[in-house]
């Protein structure tokens, strides 16, 4: 009996060869899931890169509004207090009181 016969008509090579398949295209399932996850959790953490820059960035300008506003309440507080505003009120023509004169308003 040759080789090729034996092959043929006991089937055992064919049933490994079967076997051999299932596992390959198994082996290939699992590489493609694999790489199918990979890709969704690289795009996933590109994405959280990108929002944690954005982030970054938002923060930056907070803190550079913040100082503005900061420094806008200061030159308010500056240009509220009492010896600025006489300043400018004689600067505008306005004169100090000399007398002062109540009238009273009845109640209802």
């Amino acid at each position: 009996m040759s080789v090729i016969w034996q092959q043929k008509t006991h089937g055992v090579l064919r049933r490994q060869q079967k076997a051999n398949r299932i596992l390959a295209r198994l082996l290939l399932a699992v590489v493609i899931v694999v790489t199918v996850f990979s890709a969704a959790y690289l795009t996933l953490v590109a994405s959280n890169v990108r929002l944690a820059r954005q982030v970054w960035a938002m923060e930056k300008e907070m803190v550079g509004i913040q100082r503005a506003n900061q420094a806008i309440n200061t030159e308010v507080g500056r240009l509220s207090s009492i010896p600025i505003l006489q300043e400018r009120s004689i600067a505008l023509g306005y004169q100090p009181a000399s007398a002062v004169e109540y009238m009273y308003v009845g109640g209802p």
